[in-house]
């Protein structure tokens, strides 16, 4: 009757506190998806941004190349006519190069003979000393007569130290052969001051490059970058799954992550990107989820907290009682483990010994003993130090878990190096099995032991199968008498108890 009071509270103190949590979750969880729901409209926002700015930038970029390429084929067709050679070269100027080809951040057109000196020069009459041999817009189209408009690697222009995007077209003879270039020039900071008045935010990044990996323009401008090859960065396959997409990735240029939008621009070799950290992203929701959470967080933890103070009052003596309990329990189960092995110790041999002992003597079933300790431990402590020799006698002892079967079969140590196994059901030669399979499952572990025969840790073993009339002091040290004898005969092996079955290996 005395205990039914505490069950009724504590009863009523788990519904109570169990239906606080189910609040305290359902609030949780609706805190959770509206913090879900913050960060995926940020998301979507800045990759919609993204996409528009993306599509301002291929406009931009790809209608700027598509007017200087009409100044760079209206120089090719005008070369193609013969009647230009014969008139005044202030008239050819005026022919051959529109307005067009001096605009703000176009550089000179020239055109280039076969071995690559320029022979017309819009910015002079007489054209400058100018040779670009080596160039890869000038190799392209000396080697490939389908080249069409070719935009080549970025040049840095002398004396300046300009970047310039070279934009080239092949001059060809009568018969087709290969009769030069007309190249031109974009500065890149013409692109970059274009690109200032597009940019989503200090952090975010705009740029475009070629297919094959050279960096043509990044806006803000980074020292070093102009040029670089960027086929190595471990995303840039990526830019080549579709005409346009997004994806996050950390950046090459800088290891910063970011949500890349990308696309073709138009039908040309060059591929733009807009880059916004997913930093800057994550400050346009992080701080409101964080205000959120805070108050969700004192709210229900007011809420438990309250319910936690009633709990302890209502629940304090049965809890006593269970901690009570549960100090005893240990206490019991302390006082009955090795510390060092956590096997059982020898007080609690001694108890099951006994036990064993009286159900074996009421059924009429065989018992048997095994006494084992590790050979030359003394030895051993003093070659490799104590603590290599407490794991030894841990290795050991977790042989002997591993080789124990069942609740009724006990493996104890019993004082040093020595352990004991008890056997219930098992008679001599059945013991004499299972104590070689110890043996042998030690062995196999190969613990290095200079000082014992054959290098390594290994066991004796004696094995004794109690004698009905016989004491409990008498098996023991009947077994005792079974491990001494296996040192006497070189350690390492099972002995049993004389006159009873016998079995001894050497490892």
């Amino acid at each position: 009757m005395h205990h039914r009071p505490p069950s009724r509270r504590s009863a009523v103190s788990r519904t109570l506190a169990g239906s606080i949590i189910a609040v305290t979750l359902v609030i949780g969880a609706a805190s959770a998806l509206m913090v879900m729901q913050m960060r995926r409209s940020a998301w979507d926002q800045v990759g919609r941004v993204s996409q528009n700015l993306l599509e301002a930038v291929e406009h931009m970029v790809d209608r700027n190349i598509e007017l200087y390429d009409l100044s760079l084929q209206a120089v090719v067709d005008g070369l193609r006519n013969p009647e230009v050679d014969g008139i005044a070269p202030e008239l050819r100027q005026m022919i051959l190069f529109d307005r067009a080809a001096t605009a703000n951040g176009l550089g000179a057109i020239l055109a280039l003979d076969p071995q690559g000196q320029a022979f017309v020069d819009s910015s002079a009459i007489v054209p400058r000393p100018l040779r670009f041999p080596d160039a890869d817009f000038f190799l392209v189209h000396k080697q490939r007569e389908d080249a069409d408009l070719y935009i080549g690697k970025p040049l840095r222009m002398e004396p300046d130290g300009r970047w310039v995007i070279p934009l080239s077209r092949r001059l060809t003879y009568a018969d087709g052969a290969f009769a030069g270039v007309v190249v031109g020039t974009i500065d890149i900071g013409y692109f970059n001051a274009l690109f200032r008045r597009l940019s989503l935010g200090e952090r975010s990044r705009i740029a475009f490059f070629r297919d094959s990996g050279e960096l043509l323009v990044r806006s803000p401008p980074m020292e070093g970058t102009i040029g670089r090859n960027l086929r190595e960065a471990a995303h840039f396959p990526r830019f080549f799954e579709s005409r346009a997409g997004q994806f996050v990735a950390t950046g090459y240029t800088e290891a910063i992550e970011g949500l890349f939008s990308y696309s073709r621009i138009g039908d040309r070799a060059l591929i733009a990107t807009v880059v916004v950290p997913t930093a800057a992203i994550g400050s346009l929701w992080r701080p409101k989820a964080v205000a959120i959470i805070a108050l969700v967080t004192i709210l229900c933890g007011g809420m438990v907290g309250l319910t936690l103070v009633l709990q302890r009052e209502l629940e304090r003596r049965s809890r006593a009682e269970e901690q009570a309990l549960a100090a005893n329990h240990d206490l019991a189960r302390l006082a009955h483990t090795d510390g060092l092995t956590a096997l059982p110790n020898r007080r609690h041999f001694d108890e099951a010994f006994s036990r064993a002992r009286e159900q074996a003597r009421g059924a009429g079933g065989p018992l048997s003993l095994v006494l084992l300790d590790a050979d030359r431990f003394k030895r051993y402590n003093d070659t490799y130090g104590h603590l290599a020799g407490d794991e030894v006698l841990r290795a050991v002892a977790r042989v002997l878990q591993r080789q124990v079967r069942g609740p009724e079969e006990v493996a104890c140590r019993i004082g040093g190096e020595e352990f004991a196994v008890l056997l219930p059901g098992s008679a001599g030669p059945e013991a004499v099995a299972r104590a070689e399979r110890i043996r042998r499952a030690l062995a196999r572990l190969q613990i290095p032991h200079v000082g014992n025969e054959g290098g390594i840790v290994t066991l004796s073993l004696g094995v004794a199968e109690a004698v009905p009339g016989e004491t409990g002091g008498q098996c023991f040290s009947a077994a005792d008498a079974a491990l001494y004898e296996a040192k006497r005969q070189g350690r390492n092996r099972v002995v049993a108890r004389p006159g009873g079955p016998a079995a001894a290996q050497v490892a």
